[in-house]
């Protein structure tokens, strides 16, 4: 026991000095944190430090001793223990001390005949203390290993029942023992999971998961036991399984949801995705759905945080492959959601949203909605020069896409990374994969003779947006480049090979001779011609 705050509040100075000197004498115990001389002084003290123990004067001029304790009861602080020190032997001095929880009432010339009845007083309020912390604290470590305890054993039967068929009874007896009425009574189910993007750990650090599984148990108990009989089990990777029979009167459905989110934000500082689920035919009936439910991958994917009508529990599992044209069409349409410089913010939303209602509608695959968006992300990333960066960015975006829950999580991770990715390239140009297989097959076959138009139709652009997004990622009009990337061939083949101008005209996609000529010289100054017998000198 070891540095015992302690607040002197006396305001006759030889008093307050002999006082002080007996609390320094046991300075190995109490830690002296300040002094006043009235109670005003003392309360800022108070306020200031947090002592564990107060000894004061009763009567000082301003706000005296008693009138001090009632404002730090007032102030909502934890109280400390308080010894009264005193001239008075009015009874009346001491019921207000009593009735302010006073720990001990002391007798200034009881204290100044026996020096050491103060400091005996003190160490055996502090000895106390700690004992009734030390009782406080192992009660709270009693419960808790209780309730962990009842939580193992509620989840052991849950899971049981979920591996096997031969202990459903087991688990339904557990619920009528609870008082849920699962044979034909009217009863909810909620399924919870920790929104990934809101913790402030791994899921995947399992001691520290458990801890907090253990807190969200509790909230959920405290929340629904308000409710109704309940059960409340805590399931792999931040889910949560809960069911309770509603009382009368009691919140449901919608306004329960919002008091559980609020609870967890609050409490946990974490987000909870939620779901509720109103059964009125009996549990027995709905165990093969609700197993598919509990061990459903996506369940929040296109629903959460809301309750689901009977008819639609069976579709919340249910999932279907996503036609290759679709995936092609909702591709395109996403990189230019990305890519289109002057798309409005409404514009995204709507996409974002007719998107959406149709995977949803169709029950499209989740793990294939993440991969369409991770090809999406890559095509757009095809054009970025390799980096560490860019590597690292793309390793992370994965990892963040796997942890997504819902769909909308997962399109608003593409976009952030998205524009973390445009930051990488430091000169403000716009990434388009179509457009940078184009020009590599510029590259790779300058004979073609390109045209703007036909090119914008072949990626199903329009002239202009194909003209603002190709200046975008070369920095060139569509002409311009092309021209430079026709001109620079040419002066390597007229440097390395003894093909005859026209040839060479013919051969990076110029129509006639005549326009090669003129194209060269304005780009060089001189003609091909020229140009040969000068390097050649």
């Amino acid at each position: 026991m070891s540095s015992y705050k302690v607040l002197l509040v006396e305001d006759e100075i030889p008093a307050r000095t002999v006082f002080r000197q007996m609390i320094e004498e046991h300075s190995d115990m109490f830690a002296l944190v300040g002094e006043a001389e009235d109670g005003l002084e003392g309360f800022e003290l108070f306020v200031q430090h947090k002592p564990q123990m107060i000894v004061t004067d009763i009567t000082m001029p301003g706000m005296n001793g008693l009138e001090m304790l009632h404002e730090i009861e007032q102030s909502g602080e934890a109280m400390p223990q308080m010894i009264i020190l005193t001239c008075h032997k009015d009874f009346h001095y001491a019921q207000q001390a009593i009735q302010l929880k006073a720990a001990a009432y002391l007798i200034k010339d009881d204290c100044l005949s026996d020096p050491k009845l103060l400091a005996r007083t003190m160490e055996g309020l502090a000895q106390q203390a700690v004992s009734l912390d030390e009782t406080r604290e192992k009660q709270l470590l009693l419960e808790q290993k209780v309730r962990s305890n009842e939580m193992e054993i509620e989840q052991s039967t849950f899971l049981n029942m979920l591996r096997s068929s031969d202990a459903e009874a087991d688990w339904l007896q557990s619920l009528e023992a609870a008082h849920i009425p699962v044979a034909k009574g009217n009863f909810h189910v909620l399924l919870l999971e920790l929104d990934r993007s809101s913790l402030r750990f791994s899921i995947d650090q399992q001691e520290e998961l458990k801890l907090w599984q253990f807190a969200g148990v509790n909230v959920l108990k405290e929340l629904l036991t308000a409710h109704g009989a309940n059960k409340v089990i805590a399931l792999d990777k931040g889910r949560f399984f809960a069911i309770y029979a509603p009382e009368r009167n009691a919140p449901q459905g919608d306004a329960l949801l919002e008091q559980i989110i609020q609870s967890f934000t609050a409490y946990l500082k974490m987000s909870p995705l939620t779901l509720e689920f109103r059964i009125k035919q009996g549990m027995g009936e709905r165990l093969v759905e609700l197993k598919r439910l509990v061990a459903a991958a996506y369940p929040f994917f296109y629903q959460c945080n809301t309750t689901v009508s009977r008819s639609a529990w069976a579709e919340m599992v249910t999932f279907q492959h996503i036609p290759e044209n679709y995936s092609r069409l909702w591709v395109k349409i996403l990189k230019q959601a990305l890519l289109e410089p002057l798309r409005s913010a409404a514009a995204l939303e709507q996409e974002r949203n007719s998107f959406f209602r149709q995977a949803m509608e169709e029950r499209w695959d989740p793990e294939q909605i993440k991969s369409l968006y991770l090809r999406v992300f890559l095509d757009i990333s095809h054009f970025t020069a390799d980096s560490e960066e860019a590597a690292e960015l793309e390793a992370a975006f994965r990892k963040k896409l796997e942890q997504c829950q819902t769909f909308h999580a997962v399109h608003e991770t593409t976009f952030l990374f998205f524009r973390n990715l445009q930051r990488l390239q430091g000169d403000g140009k716009t990434i388009d994969a179509s457009i940078s297989r184009m020009i590599q097959k510029m590259y790779e076959d300058l004979s073609y003779p390109y045209k703007l138009e036909e090119l914008a139709e072949s990626i199903n652009y329009s002239v202009p947006y194909f003209s603002s997004m190709f200046k975008k990622t070369t920095g060139e009009s569509f002409v311009q480049y092309l021209t430079h990337l026709r001109v620079e061939k040419a002066k390597l083949l007229l440097l390395t090979t003894d093909q005859k101008t026209f040839e060479i005209a013919e051969s990076i996609g110029f129509e006639n001779y005549r326009s090669f000529n003129r194209i060269f010289k304005r780009e060089t100054g001189v003609t091909p011609s020229d140009y040969r017998r000068v390097q050649h000198e």
